[in-house]
């Protein structure tokens, strides 16, 4: 059986979507003139304008041509959340150079992995992301130039442009004429975030102006069609409301979140990270009325006391996705806050673009589901043993098929066939069931990636560390539940070496990773990693191991 989006389709994305952006700028401009675009929440004397936004991103399209960069060359963005990331990949789409991003707090060793991978050959950083940035250079030969945020006294030869300050590149007079640039909306990258898939090692998922573009006219679609019209009451326009913008914009649902607001004439509030007073003070201010969030954030809203000092009644409607969520959490911040009205998930991954199921605020939506089909959407459920599709109430693995499916891995073909079939289903790794009334439901997962408040982590990366420790013998990394972060990676450990002890093992990982890649779940020696007969490891069974362990 085939499920189908029971919302009306969208348009399909037909042009590059800097031409779409770029009208909804110039007509907010005219209409709303200084009203800002985006915000700083940490230093509120940065306001930026519809207008400084337009002109700032034809300045960086203007600085992209003088230097020789076009299609299809990549950029990357390594910084906090900032204003700046709008322009650069406006001003990248307006070249039809691809944009990625990746986190700041990334250590030079996967730093400079994504940078080669993805083959960039200009950065953008921010100033506390430089001096890691310099440290790889010499590592990533396709690297021509770096541009610094901030940071007005930056020099360097090093590169074969040397390094910039961006407030030069903004200040330059923005030329408007680009007819020269050819761009495909259907076969051209306009994004290349990283993703983990189902298995595996981060890999970039390339998206095209389409594959994005459409995304965007969903969520209008049915934020106006299914949402809207339960919250009319005290919600008329995103054009007299502010959006928190938190999410890392790295994060495909960080970025599509900052894009959104841009095309929907918001303000957008920009918080370089989450920072809880921060958090609260601007709901606060701005009276937020709708909340774009993950899981770890309504567990914040539920028990932390310093939710307690702010005045957040404004808050009706909360969306919360990047991760399941349970029921019981969803219960007890209703509870807490008496004037929200709905909380409900939605459900993608970043090779759908962003999300294939929204939530829907009608009297057969179910808090406990991951909302429906979006616009344009097909689904399947496939019962993994036997292939054979399910109908209503039937578990099975959740297959996809639209226009904002991913073109593909970037440079990995093999792992791209294994994701996407000859018909154009993507195979989530997730199993689910459907109700009577289109509810998707999670239940299990196939895919061994691990949630940390919403950020992917890789078992196979942190695996592939551990096994160059020349004490451990074999391994395998799990995800263990956590009411704060969702999940934490634990890892079960062959070791050849009894005085090799847990302190070790962590400090090992910690010295090469991400803060939130830490083995934080915990560390556990055993004498055999359980493994089927191909050697595929057997997560399900550490994963009951772990949690019979915390049953106790």
């Amino acid at each position: 059986m085939i499920f189908k989006s029971t919302l009306k389709s969208v348009k399909v994305a037909d042009k590059p979507i800097h031409e779409t952006i770029l009208e909804k700028i110039w007509d907010y401009h005219k209409l709303l003139g200084d009203k800002p675009c985006l915000v700083s929440a940490e230093d509120e004397s940065i306001k930026i304008t519809y207008k400084q936004i337009f002109l700032s991103s034809y300045s960086v399209a203007a600085f992209l041509k003088k230097h020789g960069f076009q299609k299809p060359d990549v950029a990357t963005f390594v910084t906090h959340n900032t204003w700046e990331v709008a322009p650069i990949f406006i001003g990248c789409s307006i070249r039809g150079v691809t944009l990625s991003g990746m986190s700041y707090v990334f250590n030079e060793h996967e730093m400079e992995t994504q940078l080669i991978d993805s083959d960039s050959k200009i950065v953008f950083c921010s100033h506390n992301a430089y001096s890691k940035i310099l440290k790889i250079i010499k590592n990533c030969p396709m690297l021509r130039m770096v541009v610094v945020l901030n940071n007005p006294k930056t020099t360097n030869n090093s590169l074969p442009f040397g390094v910039l300050n961006f407030s030069e590149i903004i200040s330059e007079t923005p030329h408007f004429n680009n007819s020269e640039v050819s761009i495909d909306p259907v076969k051209d990258i306009l994004i290349l975030p990283y993703s983990s898939g189902t298995t595996g090692i981060p890999k970039g998922v390339m998206l095209s102006h389409r594959n994005f573009g459409t995304m965007m006219n969903a969520v209008e679609s049915h934020f106006e069609t299914a949402v809207l019209p339960y919250l009319s009451s005290f919600f008329q326009s995103w054009i007299e409301e502010s959006t928190i913008l938190f999410l890392p914009f790295y994060h495909i649902y960080g970025f599509g979140l900052l894009i959104n607001s841009i095309l929907r004439g918001s303000t957008g509030v920009i918080m370089k990270n989450f920072d809880p007073d921060i958090f609260c003070s601007m709901i606060e201010k701005y009276k937020i009325k709708v909340l774009l969030l993950v899981p770890p954030i309504l567990v914040f809203l539920a028990k932390h006391p310093i939710a307690q000092k702010y005045d957040l009644s404004s808050v009706r409607f909360i969306m919360t996705g990047a991760a399941p969520c349970g029921k019981d959490l969803i219960d007890e911040v209703k509870k807490k806050y008496v004037n929200v009205k709905y909380i409900f998930q939605g459900y993608g991954m970043t090779e759908v673009g962003m999300g294939s199921h929204f939530p829907f605020l009608d009297s057969n939506a179910n808090t406990s589901a991951a909302g429906r089909l979006a616009p344009n959407y097909e689904m399947k459920i496939i019962d993994p043993e036997t292939g054979k599709e399910q109908d209503i109430g039937g578990k099975g693995e959740i297959w996809l098929r639209g226009p904002t499916i991913m073109l593909g891995y970037y440079k990995k073909q093999h792992e791209t066939d294994e994701m996407i079939n000859r018909d154009g289903w993507l195979r989530t790794g997730d199993i689910g069931f459907v109700d009577k009334f289109n509810n998707l439901f999670i239940v299990d997962r196939i895919k061994e990636l691990i949630k940390v408040k919403g950020l992917q982590v890789a078992p196979a990366e942190l695996e592939d560390i551990l096994l160059s420790h020349p004490k451990i013998d074999d391994c395998a990394v799990i995800g263990v539940s956590d009411e704060e972060a969702g999940e934490l990676p634990k890892a079960y450990i062959v070791s050849n070496d009894k005085n090799l002890k847990e302190k070790d093992v962590y400090d090992f990982v910690a010295e090469k990773v991400a803060h939130y890649k830490h083995l934080k779940g915990g560390i556990e020696f055993i004498n055999e990693i359980p493994k089927s007969p191909a050697g595929k490891i057997l997560r399900r069974i550490l994963r009951e191991k772990a949690s019979s362990k915390n049953k106790i």
